[in-house]
């Protein structure tokens, strides 16, 4: 894990400022008898190495990660198609031949409905078999990957606790983080797998969970009524600034990927470099923007499991 005590310049002036805006989020947000879900743009937990590494390459290639797009994709167009299109009339026309005791036609059609029915099966099988296509086995897996709903039962005035405020202002942050073209970089490799963004809301969502249960005191008129605990207020603090590491996390990715699109336009890249803002092998992290977004990774991650409630 990287080292939180290393401060790249002005990281921790917007740490406190993520801090600030995790606070001001937790005032402006309801409750809501719902639990906190995300479906996020991409996965947020690992996925099998075979479609890891599937995605990887389509972002090589140019291609969206998650897309319908894939090289082969046009011998569908061109040739399965208008193959099997050929092949029913032609089926057609063998029964009406038949029908009509035209055996010659019939024959002569049957004949040339074998060539068209072997060339659509060929096609599609080869468009099929595309090592850039996203299978349905793939489609689910990354589907799965990137769903999350809160393990808590978050009932009564619990649904309407600071607590559970956090836990939304994480599901905020970790939606954002995924939804940044910056986070397929392969730049990010190490990062991706090691920020399971799952497991870290699955952590935030337990951890909040007991302070608000060691703080809630009942409810009075629907609303939670708490108890002041130094042990959980400690919690508290640390849990909110993990949830700002992750806010400042996101802010740092999006910043990444503005300042891509700013040099994209400005040095008038073609188009087929758009992979850039997909996070191909081709993009360049400065220094400095890697060095902010491992602080920020690690002040995330620091308290890890534990939520210093000794439960």
């Amino acid at each position: 894990m990287s080292d939180p005590t290393h401060v790249p310049a002005g990281a921790a002036e917007d740490l406190a400022r993520g801090r600030r805006s995790v606070l001001a989020i937790l005032a402006g947000t309801g409750g809501s008898p719902q639990l906190p879900t995300l479906q996020a743009a991409s996965p947020l937990r690992a996925l099998p190495p075979a479609t890891e590494a599937k995605l990887s390459n389509r972002l090589e290639a140019g291609l969206s990660p998650h897309g319908t797009d894939h090289p082969r994709r046009s011998v569908v167009q061109r040739v399965a198609i208008p193959s099997a299109v050929l092949a029913l009339l032609d089926a057609v026309g063998i029964g009406v031949a038949a029908a009509g005791g035209h055996v010659v036609l019939a024959i002569l059609a049957g004949v040339l409905f074998v060539p068209f029915a072997v060339m659509a099966v060929a096609a599609a099988r080869f468009a099929a078999q595309d090592p850039l296509r996203l299978s349905g086995r793939d489609r689910r897996a990354i589907a799965q990957a990137g769903s999350w709903q809160s393990q808590q039962p978050w009932t009564g005035p619990l649904a309407y606790s600071s607590e559970r405020a956090l836990v939304v202002a994480a599901v905020a942050a970790a939606e954002r983080i995924t939804r940044s073209p910056a986070w397929r970089s392969t730049r990010l490799d190490e990062h991706r797998v090691r920020l399971d963004l799952a497991a870290e809301l699955d952590q935030i969502d337990a951890q909040a969970y007991r302070i608000a249960g060691i703080r809630s005191q009942g409810s009075v008129g629907g609303l939670p009524v708490t108890v002041a605990s130094p042990v959980a207020d400690q919690a508290w603090d640390t849990a909110v600034t993990r949830v700002a590491a992750l806010t400042c996390y996101a802010d740092s990715l999006d910043g990444l990927a503005k300042r891509q699109a700013e040099a994209m336009a400005r040095d008038s890249y073609p188009l087929r470099d758009s992979a850039l803002m997909a996070g191909s092998a081709q993009d360049e992290f400065a220094v400095t923007d890697l060095a902010a977004l491992t602080y920020f990774f690690g002040a995330a991650m620091f308290s890890g499991p534990g939520d210093g409630l000794g439960l």
